[in-house]
This record gives C-alpha cells, structure tokens and sequence, in this order.
C-alpha cells in the first residue's frame, strides 16, 4: 500500500476564471463551458463536470478531450486562490495525496468513493463524478466540508496540472516536484 505524502501547488498565476454568465468564459473555452440554466457544464478529462453560475473554473490544453480544453471546478477557491483584480494566484496550502493504488486512503473515509471492474477508482464531487487509475493518478484532499466530508478529487499524472504540484512536509517545507519524484 502506497503511502499519504504531503503536496502543495507552486504559487503561480492560475488559469481560472469566475463564471457567472456567458459572457465570463473566454472565446477559446466556448464549447469547453457551456451554460444551462443556472448551471455549467464542463468537459474535462475525469469525465463531465457540473457546476453552479459563479464557480471558477480551472483550465489547461489537453490531447485528451474533444475540444482541447480540460476543465473542472474548484472546490473552495477563497482557501486555494488569491483573486487580484480578476486574476487567480495559488497559495500554499499543504494537501494529503496518495498514489491511486488497490484501496482508497483513510483520509478519504466519507468520501463517496467506488472501485470499478476496471481496476479504476471513481470519487463523487459536488460538481460530478472523477476517475483514476492505479499508477497514472493521485488521490488528492483539499480540506473538509461543511458537512465533515473529504473535499478531495483526483489527480490525473498525464496532465499537465500534474506538474504543478510540490511534494513536502507537513509544515509545507518543499522536498521536490512530484512529478520528479513520481515522473508521469
């Protein structure tokens, strides 16, 4: 069994973006986040996303979707970002991960988690449903929700998201990259 290691984002500039109308989303994700009603509706590589208006959206380029684009929400932007007139900046904020591997990891208890025939593990979110497979992605928690739950998704190592994240301690000293650590 793989064991929970400590991450963190590089402070960075995000691609991210507030949605609270079409007019919000830049022409070159048109298709990539669509609005129905009072929703959005993402195409990301985990599998589609749904959101509510006002959410913000993170976003890079990806072989992997039909419209170049992955997209997903993220959970409790006001804990992992700093907004500057419009522009997303990522803070330190030190993470539980571990390698997807045969079993989901204890900091996970809660979490609506299922395994699946094909030996991939899929975890509810409140914007839908992620899925990983054992050596090509990370388990990742953000925090807690209000209702005690994990706030956690999955971290898929082929994007290039996966780059952006700093293994450490759990005083948030940096080791290395995980992707040196653990090379997609």
């Amino acid at each position: 069994m793989a064991n929970t290691i400590y991450i963190h984002k590089t402070i960075k500039r995000k691609d991210a973006v507030r949605v609270n109308s079409i007019q919000d989303i830049p022409e070159f994700l048109q298709g990539t986040i669509t609005v129905e009603g009072e929703s959005l509706k993402l195409v990301c590589v985990e599998g589609t996303e749904t959101a509510p208006l006002g959410s913000v959206i993170g976003y890079e380029k990806s072989a992997q979707t039909e419209t170049g684009w992955n997209t997903w929400v993220i959970g409790q932007p006001e804990k992992l970002l700093d907004e500057i007139d419009g522009v997303f900046y990522t803070k330190v904020v030190v993470l539980q991960a571990r390698a997807v591997d045969d079993e989901f990891p204890e900091f996970l208890k809660g979490a609506q988690i299922s395994h699946n025939d094909d030996g991939s593990w899929t975890i509810k979110t409140d914007w839908g449903e992620s899925t990983g497979f054992p050596g090509k992605a990370y388990w990742v928690r953000y925090g807690t929700k209000e209702d005690g739950s994990p706030d956690a998704n999955i971290l898929t190592k082929s994007e290039k998201s996966y780059l952006d994240y700093i293994v450490c301690d759990e005083d948030g000293n940096d080791i290395g990259t995980l992707a040196e650590i653990d090379p997609a």
